[in-house]
């Protein structure tokens, strides 16, 4: 019984000290990994975006006709949950939403040839090199 108990708690010890290593991410590894969102402005006008998840809020963000809004996340890669939804407001085009980041959908974004890089359109998002998708109900 000792055995068991001293072999659950190393292997706890392991875990945790890779989850706290620098590098893991870059040996491909770890529990988590980091995904870089970005969103290309391709509206004529000024769009504001904000981005949020469950627990935190992006805050707004200008970002000029041509130009591109990144931000980076860390999701779990062993409970494909995440899920960051932005607004976008430009001149009279109203506010309109959008779930830039959903884990199931997005799952390998970052990841070999897929990107999660986004061109905004008026008519909704489009993945660069990818399918384009409606605007939120």
């Amino acid at each position: 019984m000792n055995k068991i108990v001293l072999s659950s708690f190393t292997l706890a010890t392991i875990f945790v000290t890779l989850q706290m290593m620098v590098g893991v991410e870059a040996l491909d590894i770890g529990f988590a990994k980091d995904v870089r969102i970005t969103m290309f402005n391709n509206i004529s006008q000024t769009i504001a975006i904000n981005c949020k998840e469950k627990n935190y809020d992006d805050g707004f963000h200008d970002v000029n006709p041509g130009e591109s809004y990144s931000f980076t996340i860390t999701v779990s890669r062993i409970v494909p949950r995440s899920l960051w939804y932005c607004s976008f407001s430009w001149g009279n085009g109203g506010l309109k939403t959008f779930d830039i980041y959903l884990q199931k959908r997005d799952g390998k974004c970052g990841m070999g040839k897929t990107a999660c890089v986004w061109s905004i359109r008026e008519g909704g998002p489009c993945r660069v090199g990818g399918q384009c998708y409606p605007w939120n109900n």
